[in-house]
């Protein structure tokens, strides 16, 4: 039998004689329940109680009036308490569920709040497990996020984390940079890293020392993966001085430049074949000053003068220079206005001073014993008539024109081969190795440029350009040698004059030159063999640090180097002494053999 209620509160529970068996009092529970009517005295057992208001509904245990055993306070919302009353108040295990933003709570309660130890399982899934009070995070807990790997395992301080922690890491936070899979482990405040700690990052670098605002502040190491070290002050993340740039320090080991006095263009360093020469980094900040870097890792390599692929349609090479330079590494841009193409250069050599080269090697023309300007002129003097002046350009033209038909045709038979003798005369040396920095300083010692490789293509596109250059410097000598000037015509006295002057040498001049050019460029290939090539080379240095420290890459350095043939000067110092041939000892050695065999016959014929 149900009793009606004014005010349209109903009361479903135990009776006894058709009547209430319980009297509600107007205490009210930490909810604040409304009640008009009053239970009847001592009522208890299991009841259904509706809130005037109809917000809340109350279902479960009651005791002399009140709330009190298991129980479910319902509220409009969805939102409800499940667990255990104590005299009216939400006291004890429980579960309450928030409709608004579907978290849900499972633990202990006091007085209708979050107190002891419980867990937390938020509406996108994370969890909190450990202690509360007064309805927040307080003490040790641990906090997991859903669809991630982070973690964290330590203390709480009203809903932060607050001293000893371990967090790992599953997403990147603030400054510190922190990724998928870092892990620290110290100290934490107001719910950012304070004070000790360190932090093991997922590539491999560890940090251990001081922390502040959530980033490195203080005294701190840190062994970075690149294997790279700083051991010193750090400030907001970064350490307190760090180097910005690499800067090259020089030495060609030759005694004789040191004398010298400086040039005005002291960017231009110069090297010299055969002998070694040293090359120091060093690392600086912005104001100059060393770094005192620990693993950084430098490299070092020299670059020769890219010439870009010919454009020309009408070279059937044009495309395959195109194709050659798509697998060629990738120009290098320099400060001197032009980019380069990495060149061989090794520590590996090692050479006497018997190998080094002469400066005599650089030949000139006007010392060799066959100079027509030391040739007696007048051989031809007869020769001074036109007609036969005429005659002699003609065939002169003529056999410059069959040798270098020639010389085509045999270059063409035997490049092939020429090539095939190259790659097996032309020595291959070890690559140069990078260095590690100690003390922000690093050096690589005896240095040698090494022979340009077989199909060198920057020595080929520059030799294709000289030819192309001589080839239209001669066809212009030639026009102008036979096409004579309009305005005026020689007369037969000054053929005759220039004959006697000039026509005799030119013949015998040309035949020289060429002599000498083939006897040069043979000297000079013999040399390219077993050393580098003449001309200006680009030393750079850069930092190929793996991963970058603090992701920044030191900015790197150019030095212009020109590479000559050593003066005689360093070959008489560096030479071994060898005993020179004695012309007089000669002499007078062989006299006294002489002189012994006329007093052997004496003394022969005297017996006799």
């Amino acid at each position: 039998m149900e009793l009606k209620l004014l005010r349209s509160n109903t009361y479903a529970g135990e009776k006894f004689r058709d009547k209430r068996n319980a009297r509600p009092k107007r205490r009210i529970s930490e909810r604040r329940e409304f009640c008009v009517n009053p239970f009847p005295k001592h009522g208890s057992g299991h009841g259904i109680y509706q809130y005037e208001n109809k917000y809340f509904r109350y279902e479960g245990q009651w005791r002399k009036g009140v709330k009190h055993g298991q129980g479910k306070l319902q509220m409009a919302d969805g939102s409800y308490y499940e667990g255990t009353f104590v005299d009216g108040e939400i006291d004890g295990k429980g579960i309450r569920y928030f409709s608004q933003n579907g978290s849900k709570y499972s633990g202990q309660f006091v007085r209708g709040e979050f107190h002891g130890r419980g867990t937390m399982t938020y509406a996108d899934g994370s969890t909190y497990e450990g202690e509360w009070y007064r309805n927040r995070k307080h003490g040790y807990g641990i906090m997991k996020t859903v669809g991630s790997t982070e973690v964290y395992e330590g203390g709480y301080e009203s809903n932060m984390k607050h001293g000893m922690g371990v967090m790992m890491y599953s997403k990147k936070i603030r400054l510190d940079g922190c990724r998928d899979g870092d892990r620290y482990e110290g100290m934490w405040m107001n719910d950012m890293r304070e004070g000790k700690g360190i932090l093991y990052g997922s590539d491999g670098s560890v940090y251990e020392g001081n922390f502040k605002g959530d980033s490195f502040n203080g005294k701190g190491l840190m062994h970075h993966i690149s294997g790279l070290v700083y051991d010193g002050l750090w400030i907001n993340g970064l350490p307190e001085v760090m180097a910005s740039k690499l800067k090259i320090v020089f030495d060609n080991n030759s005694e004789l430049d040191k004398k010298k006095k400086p040039t005005k263009d002291s960017s231009k360093k110069s090297i010299y074949q055969g002998i070694g020469f040293s090359v120091g980094v060093e690392c600086h900040n912005e104001s100059g000053r060393v770094i005192p870097d620990q693993g950084r890792e430098i490299r070092l390599l020299v670059g020769f003068r890219y010439y870009p692929p010919v454009s020309d349609e009408s070279k059937e090479d044009a495309l395959f220079d195109m194709i050659e330079d798509d697998v060629e590494e990738k120009p290098i841009e320099t400060p001197f206005g032009y980019s380069v193409v990495p060149y061989p250069i090794t520590d590996q050599i090692h050479l006497t001073a018997d190998d080094i080269p002469d400066d005599d090697d650089q030949d000139d023309q006007s010392k060799s014993p066959n100079d027509p300007n030391q040739e007696n002129t007048a051989e031809s003097g007869d020769e001074s008539s036109e007609e036969k002046q005429e005659s002699e350009m003609k065939e002169m033209e003529k056999e410059e024109n069959i040798e270098e038909k020639e010389e085509e045709d045999k270059g063409n038979e035997n490049e092939e081969s020429a090539d095939i003798e190259k790659e097996n005369t032309v020595p291959q040396f070890p690559p140069l190795t990078t260095l590690r920095t100690k003390d922000g300083l690093c050096k690589w010692d005896d240095l040698h440029l090494t022979p340009a490789p077989p199909k060198y293509r920057p020595f080929e596109r520059m030799a294709e350009e000289e030819k192309l250059k001589s080839q239209s410097k001669n066809r212009s000598r030639s026009k102008e040698l036979s096409t004579p000037s309009s305005s005026h015509r020689p007369s037969i006295s000054e053929i005759k004059d220039q004959g006697n002057r000039r026509r005799p040498s030119i013949k015998n001049a040309s035949s020289h030159s060429s002599m000498f050019d083939k006897f040069r460029m043979k000297k000079q290939k013999a040399l390219e063999e077993k050393f580098a090539k003449l001309g200006e080379y680009v030393l750079i240095v850069e930092d190929v640090t793996t991963p970058p420290f603090m992701n920044r890459q030191l900015q790197p350095d150019f030095l212009l180097m020109k590479l000559k043939q050593p003066p005689k000067e360093f070959k008489r110092e560096n030479k071994k002494e060898h005993p020179g041939w004695d012309t007089s000892s000669h002499i007078k050695a062989s006299s006294r053999v002489k002189e012994d065999e006329l007093l052997a016959r004496k003394h022969l014929s005297a017996d006799d």
